[in-house]
């Protein structure tokens, strides 16, 4: 008991000195329980022989989203096993097409379960439920929302169908992810705003 107290109050001391979850704070929650430990080597296995391995580090794979506080219990969380694979075409395309036009980018999101994706009012068919998507903002602060539009629309019209991507770009500069159907949206997460049709005419349906 107190140790996992112990544990606790580091962990929230840890989360407390960042804007996000480090990897201090990683590792504390990986010794809160054994099992996790053995899922992240499993998991980085598979990363590794998808070769995908440290297009990001794995603690802003599985982070939760801090977006709306009130419903975080755990600053990261362990996506379901049988969904790990689901993440890798992602994790291709930000490696291959996001990161050499905008720059680094880390996780502001990844998998929500059910509950969580209630609780942010997620799509009921959100694609972050099946560990497919990523939300993601530019390391570089000075990247725009108007300069991620320019950027990101253009990939998305040229390879967005092959990979089936779905983009959205959000307020400010938060942006998602994902290889589960070629679409995009806008930042009340609907078609009608998606601000790549003014460039290249409206997405598929």
């Amino acid at each position: 008991m107190r140790r996992a107290f112990a544990l606790f109050l580091a962990l929230a001391l840890a989360c407390t000195q960042s804007v996000r979850p480090d990897a201090r704070a990683f590792e504390i929650w990986l010794a809160a329980d054994g099992s996790r430990a053995d899922a992240l080597t499993r998991f980085e296995a598979l990363l590794e022989r998808e070769g995908v391995a440290g297009v990001l580090p794995t603690r802003e794979l599985w982070v939760t989203d801090r977006l709306s506080p009130e419903c975080v219990v755990e600053p990261f969380v362990t996506p379901p096993e049988d969904m790990w694979a689901n993440i890798v075409p992602t994790l291709r395309f930000i490696r291959d097409y996001v990161e050499p036009a905008i720059g680094n980018v880390t996780v502001a999101s990844g998998y929500r379960d059910p509950d969580f994706n209630a609780c942010v009012r997620g799509a009921a068919r959100s694609a972050h439920r099946e560990f497919h998507a990523l939300d993601l903002l530019p390391r570089d602060r000075l990247v725009s929302r108007e300069r991620l539009i320019d950027t990101l629309c253009p990939i998305h019209v040229r390879e967005g169908g092959r990979f089936n991507i779905g983009l959205g770009i959000y307020r400010a500069q938060r942006f998602h992810i994902d290889a589960r159907g070629f679409r995009g949206w806008g930042e009340d997460f609907r078609r009608a705003t998606f601000p790549c049709d003014a460039r290249a005419g409206p997405p598929p349906t």
